[in-house]
């Protein structure tokens, strides 16, 4: 090993200055361990980048009450990520994703089909599981066209990630993430599932408990990945939940949908991420939204938008808004910018959407 490991910058050289080398060391089957070996052979890419937690809104990914077809998912995502060239050109990013349409419609799909023959329907974290494939996928094919060969440089890749919450979360007495299409009352009141209000319109709720930890064997894995400035989809729709038994050791899904933006907190805080970005489809924070005295917030210190939580609802606004406080708290010179994914690159340079930051003190509230 220390031979190898004195050698490696020669190694390393040799590879790279062969096509043929690198056609076959550089197989996929190899390639992380290229990337190891690289890596402790020079500086590592990304020293100079920032690190941002990118958290996409199911609904940033598919327009309220737009059909929610492959082509309508992949117009979305193309244009997302059109407007995050910029932020993934000059940083390192970590992409957590929502899923609550989408799960939704897997969920009425099953549904008809255990009304149809009888089989028991899926639970909600296989689901899960399947949607973070298939956005993933999406996900990576217009990062790919977006980036071009920079992006082949760095890698891209879709994690399944496995999140263990607790089974004794008061979550599971009480549903509030919302997934699925909208409804008026009247249709809602016919699901014969808990529903609530969300906008002007309805939703199906279920169960939404804590992020605890991305499990040990994937968290190694995620870490590496980002410290060679590799561009990585994880934690899904919020990660697919498990629970975690000490005596049989063995993990088990459960069914519920984690919040993506508390899971995005989490794995930001884990990674030691530099910033937070939730994107959705709303242009900020809002005090008093769609009312006449309606304000917009344009930056805020996490103890001064902690006053204002009654003006962010459970389901929607308010898991936003105490995971960037819970991100931003917990080191001085770390931030959040919540706001509109068209918006993403106006939000950076502070014209669009609402920062949380220490350094202006605890007691700071501007709006616009």
């Amino acid at each position: 090993m220390l031979l190898l490991h004195s050698s490696l910058p020669r190694v390393c050289s040799s590879i790279m200055s062969s096509p043929q080398l690198q056609q076959n060391f550089l197989h996929p089957v190899n390639f992380v361990a290229w990337r190891m070996l690289s890596s402790s052979a020079s500086k590592s890419k990304n020293n100079d980048k920032q690190h941002i937690v990118v958290a996409l809104g199911g609904n940033a990914l598919l327009k309220r009450g737009e059909p929610l077809t492959v082509e309508n998912q992949r117009k979305n995502i193309r244009d997302g990520i059109s407007s995050l060239s910029a932020v993934l050109r000059s940083n390192t990013v970590t992409f957590v994703h929502g899923n609550g349409p989408q799960v939704g419609l897997l969920a009425l799909e099953g549904a008809a089909y255990q009304k149809q023959t009888g089989a028991i329907p899926m639970q909600l974290d296989v689901l899960d599981a399947e949607t973070e494939g298939s956005i993933g996928y999406m996900l990576e094919q217009e990062i790919d066209s977006a980036l071009g060969d920079e992006g082949r440089k760095r890698g891209v890749i879709t994690m399944l990630s496995q999140i263990i919450v607790s089974p004794n979360d008061e979550a599971f007495n009480n549903p509030t993430k919302f997934i699925g299409p909208v409804y008026s009352l009247e249709e809602a009141n016919k699901l014969g599932k808990p529903v609530k209000q969300d906008g002007q319109f309805y939703r199906q709720v279920v169960p939404s408990p804590q992020p605890i930890q991305l499990i040990d064997q994937q968290l190694t894995a995620l870490k590496l990945l980002t410290k060679n400035d590799v561009i990585v989809i994880c934690g899904g729709g919020g990660g697919i939940p498990v629970i975690f038994d000490p005596v049989s050791r063995r993990l088990t899904g459960i069914e519920a949908v984690i919040d993506k933006d508390r899971a995005a907190c989490m794995l930001g805080k884990t990674l030691g991420a530099d910033g937070l970005m939730i994107l959705t489809d709303v242009e900020g924070v809002a005090v008093n939204k769609d009312k006449p005295d309606e304000k917009w917030i344009k930056s805020a210190s996490p103890a001064a938008i902690l006053e204002l939580a009654d003006n962010f609802p459970a389901g929607s606004m308010g898991p936003k808004v105490s995971s960037a406080i819970d991100f931003v708290q917990t080191q001085r010179d770390r931030w959040c910018r919540i706001g509109s994914l068209k918006d993403a690159t106006s939000m950076l340079e502070g014209k669009a959407g609402t920062k949380l930051t220490n350094e202006h003190g605890t007691d700071h509230l501007e709006y616009y």
